[in-house]
């Protein structure tokens, strides 16, 4: 059988309720239509058994409490009456998932899945440890100078910018490289470890944690509009994205395959541990260009560039990005006309989902999180105030 795309539904209804009465001498009489639990799956049968795209989505709308009462107005043109109902919003309002906040695209992080599993990936970078080692006197000379004047250096609120500034991009990267390089001989032992398993027949298989987001909602909505029938809820939401990777790494070596003695692996391990290699220097370059960094909060330009990194030649085969993503609204009644109890309740929304397609180049707006605001108004007030 050839391998083709399916979708699997499967459905809960709601249970059974309704809302009659009389709009203006009009009878009218609506029933708790919809889905209260709905399930779809889309992926692909068949053979050849390959990885392939697959998208689960669950809607769960069963927790959704009913109103029950009735209502009568003063001139009797408008009466209702309802039976374990649940407004229309409760039931057919689009429950989609949210945007959420500094997430990458799906392609963007294959990206960063194929860069960081890359056996020809460096842990150190010769340009960077040089730079440290000569930004080291100037950054000594800063702190005796705020030594000698405190007061007068920590009062103006450009020195404390420059001070915070050296901290992030001076003190900050040495002290992590300085517990890097003690760390040395860990980091060869886990690349020696690597690159035995790439020359197994199995290849090196790494699974990988991407990265997880939230966001948050606050909002109100209004479910029902009926002449003798209004409800208004007040809708809290809590979403929360995580996504991980997997990918196997085999050698790209020609026939016959290439079996490196235990020597040879130990010493390709030290020399692409320390970044003695090609795309050791390729980073370091990049790292010591000005402004570098700020690229990399909007775009993934430098993990593209490490992503063909070939210095021990692999080839990456069944990468997937998969990613969770779980939207749960709960809801409070804000107004709903007199006589019928409360609504409220929650609802989730869930999507899991696993992409298989190419890395790219991508461009988003990050998620200014407390570091980088810190960092842009120290650059704000260092350029712009006297």
């Amino acid at each position: 059988m050839a391998r083709t795309t399916r979708t699997r539904i499967r459905v809960l209804p709601f249970i059974q309720g309704s809302l009659s009465g009389v709009n203006n001498g009009v009878p009218y009489s609506v029933s708790n239509s919809g889905d209260a639990y709905r399930t779809t799956c889309d992926d692909s049968h068949g053979r050849p058994t390959i990885d392939s795209p697959l998208l689960i989505t669950e809607i769960d709308r069963s927790n959704i409490v009913p109103t029950w009462g009735e209502y009568h107005s003063s001139n009797g043109i408008y009466n209702s009456a309802a039976t374990s109902y649940i407004p229309t919003g409760g039931r057919l309002n689009a429950l989609g998932p949210s945007l959420v906040p500094g997430r990458p695209s799906a392609s963007a992080s294959m990206t960063d899945l194929i860069t960081r599993t890359n056996p020809s990936r460096p842990d150190y970078v010769p340009l960077t440890l040089i730079q440290d080692l000569v930004d080291i006197p100037k950054q000594l000379k800063d702190i005796g100078r705020l030594i000698r004047t405190p007061k007068r250096n920590l009062i103006h609120p450009k020195e404390v910018a420059n001070q915070h500034l050296g901290f992030a991009f001076g003190w900050k990267p040495l002290f992590q490289d300085v517990r890097d390089m003690l760390d040395l001989q860990s980091h060869i032992h886990r690349r020696v470890g690597e690159l035995h398993r790439l020359y197994n027949a199995g290849g090196l298989k790494r699974r990988i944690h991407l990265g997880k987001w939230t966001a948050v909602e606050d909002d109100n909505e209004w479910w029902e509009t009926n002449p003798s029938f209004e409800c208004q809820v007040a809708r809290k939401g809590f979403i929360t994205s995580d996504r991980w990777g997997t990918v196997r790494w085999k050698p790209d070596t020609g026939f016959p395959p290439y079996n490196p003695t235990d020597a040879e692996i130990i010493k390709t391990a030290k020399r692409v541990s320390l970044g003695l290699t090609v795309e050791g220097t390729m980073k370091g370059v990049w790292d010591v260009l000005p402004w570098t960094w700020m690229i990399n909060w909007f775009t993934n330009i430098g993990a593209y560039a490490m992503q063909h990194s070939n210095t021990v030649p692999a080839l990456p085969s069944s990468a997937c990005v998969m990613t969770t993503t779980i939207s749960k609204r709960s809801y409070s009644t804000k107004y709903i006309t007199p006589g019928y109890s409360s609504v409220g309740g929650y609802a989730t929304y869930t999507t899991k989902e696993r992409y298989v397609g190419s890395g790219s180049i991508t461009a988003h707006l990050p998620f200014i999180t407390r570091d980088r605001l810190s960092i842009l108004e120290s650059l704000f007030i260092q350029r712009f105030m006297r």
